[in-house]
């Protein structure tokens, strides 16, 4: 009888059901190798599932919306800011939701309506108002932000919620945030001394979208005075009745110049047919941008971190179906086909990635809906509302299954081709390397060389041209790519760099000799592990040189304002007087120039600081703004009429002797970077600036502003009506200084500059003298370049007819202020520092570059030893036979540990080296083809990272490794 060799009805769904029994058998046999997979897989989906309903619940729905900004009132009128009655509100008005607002030409004659002059009828108004009174700090008189109105009507429900204690009784209660309490130190019942009365805090409110956190204090508009509800401004009216405000009321109030925030246009939003011409736009609301961007970095990351999983994953799966090797062989043996081989493995990868999606999204769920359940208890405002993504979630989970099969199919390959024979035998033959899979790196690192050269040689032949900055994305996304190839062809070739560097390991001790032979026999395992690592540490060593490079030239570039604490005060500031012109808008009135007393200042200091500073008077030319203002002032007295000044504002400076100008490339930086006539002191003049320019004073000030005892030479050439020069380019050739003055108003005497020429800069020197003045100088630089050009003695001031006055009083205290001193200082310095003055004392350019370092090579050595950790690991389950074999003819038991040890320094190792370098390089060509950029290898950290923590992870594998294993049966096959 003739066999009947066609396919079984229903046989492809058997085979199915055989090899998921399998899989699912292996899986509870082995089940610690089965929990490192479900790990590796759940924690990455954890990640991302965390991320997603975090995420979604920082971004308000559209009833979140209308409760936090509206409470239960149908909306609020406030100021559209309207040129004309043309003018287009967007849908949601106010409150952040909708597009743009849209308007035309201004009209002249448009006026617009106050809010609470244009409620629609039958609405009922509760005014509502934002303002800031003051409160006594020690001397300084602190603003408060205050909201006026009732929040505590049953209108405000959602947008204002009472936490603790009782509403106001009286006209002398009020509330506030928790926020203010903590802030001033109140506790509920105490009393806040204000500008608008004193009151007794009796209750605590909570904004919601602002938090407990914020500063706030809650009046009603009874409580305020005459003087203070006059200077409030125009009100906000929240609207209270029945009927829905739709689009066409906002267009009618838009007429009016008054914007609609409507409960019913964010809940049920016009149609396309109804907003007409701008639908697209005015529909076009942030939050759906928002969480596109959102997800799109979310899966970007997401991807980064499946690739560095599938590859630690795959290594787990290839030790699993090593481990599967004589089932799967006996199978093969009694007539499955290769297919059923390899679905039987990936059986294996359907499980497991089922099961690490699974556990991933929910426990990702859960642990975001306790974070913001908390967070949101503790009055904070990051998420606006909890909001479960269950459809991400299940997305996830498939995720999850489709990261666990492709993880299972290379193992799978490679099983399903092997020997049915050699592997029913107890021997194991070694991976065979794959000659395509070096000749692919080669071929890739070529292309990686290419585009990095190619890019380098392009940006050197613009040489600083106008295009450069048109081809600049494109030369930095071509070593992006090639960047990227680097870390492909050196993972391609991380298998033939094992083969050699393994070849010759028999000068090495035993435990490296074994780990080196059994990363050789194992590829399939060592080289996902190794280019796992690679990975890491590539961000890690690119992150390292950019940081460094990065910092150091901030450091550079840092402008120095005066020596390292120190303070400069200015004794003269403009004080612009603003005056509100309706519509909540604020206009510039005629400015003043106000002198502040030194002797006031001093005393103010000595008093803030105690006996430990010292203050140094600076007297030097003014600079115009007192005669700029005098000038505007005039100007404001006949609007519309262009005046010509009758007197000029002269400025003043050195002249720089001929030759000695700082030579500019097309790109306008300096030729030479480095040389010194580009260096120093007042480099560049568009600095901002505190010292006067010319100090007048003698050997006292010139030791303040130096930090140090200035040279005999200096002291001598000020005692003898002399200048002493902070910057040598200022110099002449007959030891003399040449001040000039100019008008910069007249534009005649522009001289206008050359940038190829040697004798002009474009920074200094573009106009014509009015005053030449010569004077005997020396030079005595500081160490910093301070932004000065020198200290003459009075009568070289007054020789080049230089007006002087006091210009600053500068501050030096023994070390660093901590952060109550510095408000210490704020506060007692109030009384001479004008509304947006503060004392800042010169602390120089960030200096924790080494900790930020330290912290990349900490996150770098986690992920490093976690994956190497992994692979030790996986090395040590999978050798257990050949533990066994060593331990049956004797071996140490020490033996165990010191090889997992090497297995983790080896996969450690080399996978730290080979990514700091392809880190490290393509960084270094994206900074060197910026001009004048700092180039920082920090090869402490950098070897840190390459060679210490792959020792500590072996130290550790060492010591967590056991070392006794018990003697296991070997199987042979006659």
């Amino acid at each position: 009888m003739a066999l009947d060799l066609k396919p079984v009805k229903g046989g492809g769904q058997h085979r199915l059901k055989v090899a998921l029994k399998m899989a699912w058998r292996d899986i509870r046999r082995h089940r610690g190798r089965s929990a490192l997979i479900v790990a590796l897989i759940a924690l990455p989906i954890f990640a991302m599932s965390f991320a997603a309903t975090a995420g979604m619940s920082t971004m308000p729905t559209n009833a979140e919306t209308v409760t936090t900004q509206l409470g239960q009132t149908q909306g609020r009128l406030g100021t559209l800011g309207a040129q004309n009655a043309k003018a287009i509100q967007s849908i949601g008005g106010d409150t952040g939701y909708g597009g743009w607002h849209g308007g035309g030409e201004p009209d002249p004659n448009f006026v617009p309506t106050a809010p609470m002059d244009a409620v629609p009828a039958g609405f009922t108004v509760l005014p509502w108002h934002s303002t800031t009174v003051h409160t006594a700090v020690g001397k300084a008189q602190v603003e408060v932000n205050t909201t006026v109105t009732d929040v505590l009507n049953p209108a405000f429900k959602g947008k204002y919620t009472l936490l603790d204690g009782a509403a106001p009784a009286t006209a002398s209660q009020a509330l506030a945030t928790r926020g203010l309490l903590e802030r001033f130190d109140l506790a509920l019942g105490d009393e806040l001394t204000t500008s608008a009365g004193t009151f007794a805090i009796v209750g605590t409110i909570r904004p919601e979208g602002q938090g407990d956190g914020e500063s706030y204090l809650f009046l009603t508009p009874e409580q305020l005075s005459a003087a203070l509800t006059q200077n409030l401004g125009p009100a906000t009216a929240y609207l209270v009745g029945e009927r829905a405000l739709r689009w066409d009321d906002a267009k009618e109030l838009n007429a009016q110049g008054v914007v609609l925030s409507s409960r019913s246009l964010i809940l049920d939003p016009p149609s396309k047919a109804e907003l007409g011409a701008d639908a697209e736009i005015l529909q076009n609301g942030w939050r759906s941008s928002a969480m596109v961007q959102m997800f799109l970095m979310g899966g970007l990351i997401g991807v980064l971190a499946l690739l560095e999983v599938g590859l630690l994953a795959g290594a787990a799966f290839a030790v699993g179906a090593r481990k599967q090797q004589r089932d799967l062989a006996l199978l093969a043996a009694s007539g499955a086909e290769s297919s059923m081989v390899r679905t039987t493995v990936t059986a294996s990868g359907l499980w497991l990635g089922l099961a690490g999606g699974v556990i991933g999204a929910v426990l990702g769920t859960i642990a975001a809906v306790i974070t913001v359940l908390v967070v949101r208890n503790q009055g904070l405002t990051i998420f606006t509302g909890l909001h479960l993504m269950w459809l991400p979630a299940l997305g996830l989970i498939l995720v999850g299954v489709v990261a666990g099969l492709v993880a299972a199919m290379v193992p799978a390959r490679a099983v399903a081709k092997q020997a049915t024979l050699s592997a029913l035998k107890s021997g194991r033959t070694a991976d065979a390397p794959s000659k395509w899979g070096t000749r692919i790196g080669g071929g890739l690192l070529l292309l990686s060389a290419t585009l990095m050269a190619a890019s380098s040689i392009a940006t050197i032949f613009l040489g600083g041209n106008d295009t450069q900055y048109l081809w600049a994305p494109w030369l930095a996304g071509a070593v992006v790519v090639g960047a990227v190839l680097l870390v492909f062809a050196l993972i391609f070739m991380t298998g033939r760099l094992i083969e050699l560097l393994t070849t010759r390991t028999s000068w090495l001790p035993l435990p490296l000799r074994l780990a080196a032979r059994d990363a050789a026999r194992n590829r399939g395992r060592t080289v996902p592990a190794v280019a796992a690592v690679l990975a890491a540490a590539t961000l890690s060593g690119a992150l390292m040189v950019g940081t460094a490079s990065t910092m150091a030239d901030a450091s550079d570039k840092y402008t120095w304002q005066a020596n390292l604490n120190q303070s400069v005060l200015l004794l003269n500031y403009v004080d612009y007087n603003y005056v509100d012109v309706g519509g909540g808008a604020m206009s510039s009135n005629a400015a003043t120039m106000v002198t502040v007393d030194a002797e006031d200042a001093n005393t103010l200091l000595k008093e803030a600081l105690g006996a430990g500073v010292r203050t140094q008077l600076l007297r030097g030319v003014p600079d115009t703004s007192k005669c700029e203002i005098d000038q505007q002032n005039e100007q404001m007295k006949s609007p519309g009429q262009e005046l010509k000044p009758t007197v000029a504002c002269p400025r003043w400076l050195l002249a720089e002797p001929v030759g000695n100008s700082c030579e500019l490339g097309k790109d306008w930086k300096p030729v030479n970077l480095d040389h010194w006539r580009c260096t120093g002191a007042l480099a560049d003049s568009g600095n901002i600036r505190n010292l006067p320019t010319f100090v007048v004073g003698g050997e006292a000030e010139l030791a303040a502003l130096l930090g140090r005892a200035p040279s005999a030479e200096a002291r001598k050439t000020l005692a003898t009506g002399g200048m002493v020069l902070a910057n040598k380019v200022y110099l002449q050739p007959d030891d003399t200084a040449t001040v000039i003055s100019y008008d910069p108003s007249d534009e005649e005497n522009f001289q206008g500059y050359d940038p190829t020429s040697p004798d002009t800069n474009y920074m200094r020197h573009q106009w014509k003298a009015l005053t030449s003045h010569s004077i005997p100088a020396v030079v005595d630089a500081p160490e910093k370049p301070l932004p000065y050009f020198g200290i003459m003695s009075p009568d070289a001031a007054a020789a080049a007819g230089m007006p002087v006055s006091d210009q600053a009083l500068l501050a030096t205290i023994p070390e660093p202020l901590a952060p109550a001193e510095r408000d210490q200082v704020q506060s007692a310095m109030t009384p001479v520092l004008d509304q947006n003055g503060y004392m800042n004392f010169e602390t120089g350019p960030a200096t924790n570059m080494a900790i930020i370092l330290w912290v990349i090579v900490i996150g770098g050595a986690l992920i490093t030893l976690s994956a190497a950790g992994i692979t030790a690991g996986l090395a040590l389950a999978d050798g257990r036979n050949d533990h066994a074999t060593l331990a049956s003819v004797g071996a140490d038991t020490k033996l165990r540990k010191a090889i997992s040890g090497s297995q983790m320094l080896m996969t450690a190792l080399l996978g730290t080296v080979l990514g700091v370098i392809a880190g490290a390089i393509p960084t270094v060509v994206v900074l060197s083809q910026q001009r004048g950029a700092a180039i920082v290898v920090p090869w402490l950290q950098l070897g840190a990272l390459a060679v210490l923590v792959p020792l500590f992870g072996a130290g550790a594998a060492w010591v967590l490794t056991k070392g006794k294993l018990p003697l296991t049966r070997r199987q042979t096959l006659a």
